[in-house]
C-alpha cells in the first residue's frame, strides 16, 4: 500500500511541476477581453501512435551497442482548442491524457540485430501536450506543440547475462523485476484535415532512470522549470504582437531547450547535480488522432 501511495502521489508531483505554466497565461496575454473574444472547445480523443527509435546511453558507458525499437502507444484524454474569433491564427491547443505503450526490439528485422543487445519497454503514465498553431478553417487547423510525459516502465534486456561483467551489471540495475521512474520530452506537429481526424509526426526522447533520487530530481526540475518559464514569458509576448510568427517562434525556443536540458542529463540524469547516467530512448513517432 506504501508503494501505491509513493507512486500516486510521484506522478502528481510530476504533473505539477513539468506543467506549471498550465494556466492560460498565452491568453491572459495574447486576447484583450475588452476588445477580442475567445471561442473555447473540449474533445474527447484517442491518440494511436507508431514509431522507431534507438537506446543509448552516454557514449563511454557500455561498449555494446542497441538494437533499434519499434514502439506503439495509446492515448486518451481530452483535447482543449482556444480560437481568437477575430483572427485565424490565434488559436491554442492543450492534450491531457492517459498513455500505456511499448517500446521493443522484437518487432526489429533479424537482420538489423546481429550482435546488439535487445531491450523490451512497457510504459505506463500521464502527459500534456501544449502549443499553439493556425485556424485554417471550421473542423480544419495546423497545431505545433510540445509535450511532457511521465510514466513507470517495465524495462527487460535479452542479453543481460550474455555480456561483459560490467555491462550485464549495468543492464540488472534497470531490469531487476521493479517499475523504472521515466520522463520524456516531445517536439511534433498535429494537421487536422476534418473533423475529427488528424495526422501528426513528433521526435521524443525519453530518460529512464536508474533509480529515483527525489531531491536531486526536484531540484533539478525546478530548474528546468523556471528557464522554460521565462521562455514562455517571452515567446508570449511575441505572440501577443506577431500571432502569425508566434507558434513557430515558441516551438521552436522551447524545444531547443528542452533539447539542451536533456543533452546535459545524458552525463547527469538530475542535472546540474551529480548523479548517474541513465538510459535514453531516441524515438520517431507517427500517430492518428481522433478528437470527437
Amino acid at each position: 500500500m506504501k508503494n501505491i501511495y509513493f507512486i500516486f502521489a510521484s506522478l502528481f508531483m510530476i504533473n505539477i511541476v513539468l506543467n506549471a505554466q498550465d494556466k492560460s497565461e498565452f491568453w491572459d496575454e495574447y486576447l484583450d477581453s475588452d476588445s477580442l473574444a475567445a471561442l473555447s472547445s473540449e474533445y474527447p480523443t484517442i491518440d494511436i501512435v507508431y514509431g522507431m527509435g534507438i537506446p543509448r546511453f552516454k557514449n563511454d558507458y557500455i561498449k555494446e551497442s542497441f538494437t533499434e525499437i519499434s514502439s506503439a502507444e495509446l492515448k486518451l484524454g481530452f483535447t482543449k482548442k482556444k480560437f481568437d474569433l477575430f483572427n485565424q491564427f490565434g488559436m491554442s491547443y492543450k492534450f491531457t491524457y492517459f498513455l500505456i505503450g511499448t517500446m521493443t526490439s522484437d518487432w526489429t528485422a533479424k537482420e538489423k540485430i546481429g550482435n546488439n543487445l535487445n531491450s523490451d519497454v512497457w510504459k505506463l503514465g500521464l502527459g500534456l501536450s501544449r502549443g499553439y498553431g493556425y485556424h485554417i478553417s471550421e473542423g480544419s487547423d495546423f497545431v505545433l506543440f510540445n509535450t511532457g510525459n511521465v510514466f513507470w516502465s517495465k524495462v527487460s534486456f535479452k542479453e543481460k547475462d550474455l555480456t561483459n561483467p560490467a555491462t550485464s551489471n549495468r543492464l540488472k540495475i534497470y531490469d531487476d523485476g521493479k517499475f523504472r521512474f521515466c520522463q520524456s520530452f516531445e517536439a511534433g506537429f498535429k494537421f487536422q484535415f476534418f473533423a475529427p481526424l488528424s495526422i501528426g509526426a513528433s521526435y521524443e526522447r525519453v530518460i529512464i532512470y536508474p533509480r529515483f533520487m527525489t531531491w536531486y530530481w526536484l531540484g533539478s526540475e525546478v530548474i528546468s522549470g523556471m528557464g522554460k518559464g521565462l521562455i514562455e514569458y517571452f515567446t508570449h509576448k511575441i505572440a501577443k504582437t506577431s500571432p502569425g510568427a508566434g507558434p513557430i517562434v515558441h516551438f521552436v525556443l522551447v524545444n531547443l531547450y528542452k533539447y539542451g536540458e536533456y543533452e546535459l542529463k545524458k552525463k547527469n540524469m538530475d542535472w546540474p547535480f551529480a548523479t548517474e547516467p541513465p538510459l535514453m530512448y531516441d524515438n520517431w513517432k507517427f500517430g492518428l488522432t481522433f478528437a470527437f
